[in-house]
């Protein structure tokens, strides 16, 4: 399985302790809007980087969005089990025809838009996960900066909305998922605190759990922009972006470790298929990291494209076939990269 499957919960902590433990500071999601890249035509050569099995080539005629989408920023993606690509972003405005979730066919082909209505597409979206119960029915789980969690169905259709009130303290989600046990949400307070809150899977309400907090001792974090569960270790993996490095937690929030590459400056996310692990890092690179979380391949996005408007990627996962796809930031694309054999 890939991620956005699963996750946690833990260490207590009052709602009205929130408010003291809030930091207010920048990040680089939270920069101004940059103007459009002036791109110049793809080389007429294959665009291919990483090294030993993970080397991949850049498709251009593959994840190709709609044309009545306007994206300002590009931001999270998942996979459901029957291999459909799912990506949601933050649209340059919002009016009555705005939607922000869409769907693709495993081949990266067939965009669909998602939703009933503008809803979703309102703050700014930004971390989507995936759920999968155990009588195998699927929700989405979509993290808003504008202090918001939305669980919906894989059609868009809101579940449930959860927005918290000021005296929750400084809350910025940047990605929210689910655990194994699937009755708890842990919510990744990236632009926020810095800390990981728990959430009721059955309806959103605060379960009365969190952690982290800003810093950059172990166990605590500066931007946890984003999370998911490691089943290789059946442990919590969360992109600590500010402090460079991901970080590893029980799903009751106890700190076990962390993984630091030099390759790794700004991880963002991380997706799990089998013995290996994909980065993607805000700087430019895709990183590859093997079994024992060592660094095997580095896929070169932002070097390679960076002319075309792949600056900076945000999220990236496996698909069914072991090819990746990837959204950047800002200027926000939606890039697909084959797999050689």
């Amino acid at each position: 399985m890939n991620r956005r499957h699963f996750l946690h919960t833990s260490a207590a902590l009052t709602a009205a302790s929130f408010t003291g433990h809030a930091h207010s500071h920048h990040h680089a999601d939270e920069a101004p809007f940059e103007a459009a890249v002036n791109q110049s035509p793809l080389p007429e050569h294959p665009l291919i980087s990483g090294s030993g099995e993970f080397r991949y080539q850049y498709v251009p005629d593959k994840l190709v969005l709609p044309l009545e989408v306007k994206m300002r920023n590009g931001h999270g993606l998942c996979l459901d089990t029957q291999g459909n690509i799912y990506f949601t972003f933050e649209p340059e405005h919002v009016d009555e025809q705005t939607r922000c979730l869409v769907r693709f066919a495993a081949d990266g082909t067939g965009a669909e838009l998602l939703g009933p209505n503008n809803s979703l597409a309102h703050g700014v979206p930004h971390g989507l996960n995936i759920h999968i119960d155990k009588d195998g029915h699927a929700v989405l789980y979509h993290a808003n900066n504008d202090a918001t969690v939305h669980k919906t169905t894989l059609d868009g259709q809101i579940l449930w909305t959860q927005k918290w009130t000021p005296q929750m303290g400084n809350y910025k989600p940047t990605d929210a998922v689910v655990p194994p046990a699937g009755d708890r949400v842990v919510v990744a307070d990236g632009y926020g605190s810095s800390m990981l809150h728990v959430l009721k899977a059955a309806d959103g309400v605060y379960a009365g759990k969190s952690w982290g907090g800003l810093g950059s001792a172990h166990g605590e974090l500066n931007c946890p922009h984003g999370i998911t569960y490691d089943p290789r270790r059946k442990l919590l993996l969360t992109a600590d972006r500010g402090n460079k490095r991901l970080e590893y937690f029980t799903v009751n929030g106890f700190y076990q470790s962390i993984v630091e590459a030099k390759e790794i400056t700004a991880p963002c996310n991380a997706d799990i298929r089998g013995d290996h692990v994909l980065v993607p890092d805000l700087d430019g690179p895709l990183v590859i990291l093997d079994g024992d979380n060592k660094v095997v391949s580095v896929i070169e996005v932002g070097k390679l494209l960076g002319d075309h408007g792949f600056r900076h990627p945000h999220d990236a996962i496996w698909l069914a076939n072991g090819d990746i796809a990837v959204c950047t930031w800002n200027p926000g694309r939606l890039g697909y990269w084959k797999r050689l054999v």
